[in-house]
C-alpha cells in the first residue's frame, strides 16, 4: 500500500484502466465476497420481514463503502411498493445500545480486512486479512462510531422537528458525497481518520465526481428491481402450497412465517 499522498490534483485513473486492474486480480479477491455475504446474513429481521412479504421494495443507494444485500433489496412493512433511502430503524428501544455496539465491532472487523485486503491485493498481488483487521480494526470501528454519531445529530432533532426531514436528508447527501472516499484512502494510504477525511474532502473538490456519485444511485437502483422481482417469486413460490380455496370461489393464500 502506498505511502499518504499530499497532491489531491493527481489525475486518477480512466475507467477503462480501473476495469482492467481490477479483472486482473478478481479471481484472487474474490474469496473477499464472503464478507457482504455474511453482512447480509447477519441482518436477521430483514432477512425474516423479506421472507414474510410479497410487497416489492425498490433501493436507490447512495455510494456506501460496503455493499451487501441490503443496498439493493429493503424488506417493505406490507404488502405494496415502498421506495426506500439507505437508512433503517430500530424496533426496540432497549436493543439499541447492545445491537450497536455489536454491529460497530462486527462491521468495523469485516470493513477492515475486507478494504485492506482489497488494498493488498491490487498493490502487492496478496493480502492476509487477519493481519488487515489488525491493522486497520481500530481505526474502522472509530470510523463507523463518527458515521453513527453524525447520523445522530442530524436525525435526532427530527424527534422534536418533524418537519426537518428533508433538510436533514439533504444534510447527509452532502457529507456523503464530500466525504465518500475516506473509507478508500484510509487503507490505499494508511492514513488515520482525520487525514483521510481531509485526503477524501480533497479529492471530492479537486475531482467533482458528482456524475459517479448519481450513476451509483441509478446502478443500485437499477440492480434492486431484479433483485426485489427475484425476492417476490421466491416468497410466492414458497406459499403456494399453502393456498386453499375460499369457500366463496375466491383464493386465500397464507402468509409464510
Amino acid at each position: 500500500m502506498s505511502s499518504p499522498s499530499t497532491s489531491p490534483s493527481r489525475s486518477p485513473p480512466s475507467l477503462d484502466q480501473l476495469l482492467t486492474r481490477t479483472l486482473a486480480h478478481l479471481d484472487r479477491l474474490l474469496v473477499l465476497a464472503a464478507v457482504p455475504l455474511v453482512t447480509s446474513l447477519l441482518n436477521v429481521s430483514d432477512l425474516l420481514a423479506t421472507a414474510q412479504t410479497r410487497g416489492m421494495s425498490v433501493t436507490a443507494s447512495f455510494p456506501v463503502y460496503r455493499y451487501d444485500l441490503w443496498s439493493f433489496v429493503d424488506a417493505p412493512d406490507d404488502g405494496g411498493l415502498t421506495v426506500s433511502v439507505p437508512f433503517g430503524t430500530v424496533e426496540s428501544i432497549a436493543l439499541v445500545i447492545p445491537l450497536l455496539v455489536a454491529y460497530v465491532i462486527v462491521s468495523g472487523a469485516l470493513s477492515a480486512g475486507y478494504f485492506g485486503s482489497i488494498a493488498s491485493g491490487l498493490t502487492t498481488g496478496s493480502f492476509d486479512f487477519v493481519a488487515n483487521v489488525r491493522r486497520f480494526g481500530l481505526r474502522m470501528i472509530a470510523l463507523e462510531v463518527l458515521v453513527i454519531a453524525a447520523l445522530l445529530v442530524v436525525f435526532l432533532p427530527l424527534l422534536v422537528v418533524p418537519p426537518l426531514f428533508v433538510l436533514a436528508i439533504l444534510a447527509v447527501l452532502v457529507l456523503a458525497y464530500f466525504l465518500f472516499p475516506t473509507v478508500y484512502v484510509l487503507v490505499l494510504e494508511d492514513r488515520g481518520i482525520e487525514s483521510a477525511l481531509r485526503r477524501g474532502y480533497d479529492l471530492v473538490t479537486t475531482h467533482q465526481p458528482i456524475v459517479v456519485f448519481l450513476a451509483i444511485v441509478v446502478a443500485t437502483l437499477m440492480c434492486s428491481v431484479p433483485l426485489s422481482s427475484w425476492r417476490i417469486r421466491g416468497s410466492v413460490a414458497r406459499s403456494w402450497p399453502h393456498s386453499s380455496p375460499h369457500p366463496s370461489g375466491s383464493r386465500s393464500t397464507s402468509r409464510p412465517w
